[in-house]
């Protein structure tokens, strides 16, 4: 790979798009008895890859299960929590395009030089 950078943010985003993924069927089922919601973590490996000096991580982002407390029906979902996760997610997932085309833009110069 020409750059580690490429593959950490194939990484990140694909993490982040489970994770979007994970906070629809959360907020689809916000009333449906006894379920619990999902979250999907990579941060840590994708830390812990770059740390080792790796681009990304071998494991994929996987999904986990809510520790909150069910409600009376045995639900889990907290539609706050998912519009926070949403935002954060957004704001991340547009952090890391922005800088994805930024080194994109870095490219095109050199080549163009």
């Amino acid at each position: 790979m020409i750059d580690p950078l490429l593959g950490t943010v194939e990484y990140a985003l694909g993490g982040l798009q489970q994770r979007v993924d994970a906070i629809a069927d959360n907020m689809a089922n916000a009333n449906t008895p006894l379920y619990s919601a999902k979250r999907v973590k990579f941060e840590d490996a994708l830390s812990s890859a770059l740390q080792n000096g790796k681009s990304a991580p071998e494991t994929a982002p996987y999904v986990t299960g809510n520790l909150a407390i069910p409600d009376h029906q045995g639900n889990s979902v907290n539609l706050e929590q998912e519009m926070t996760d949403l935002t954060k997610t957004a704001l991340a997932r547009q952090t890391l395009t922005q800088g994805f085309n930024y080194k994109l833009g870095v490219y095109r110069i050199a080549v163009n030089k």
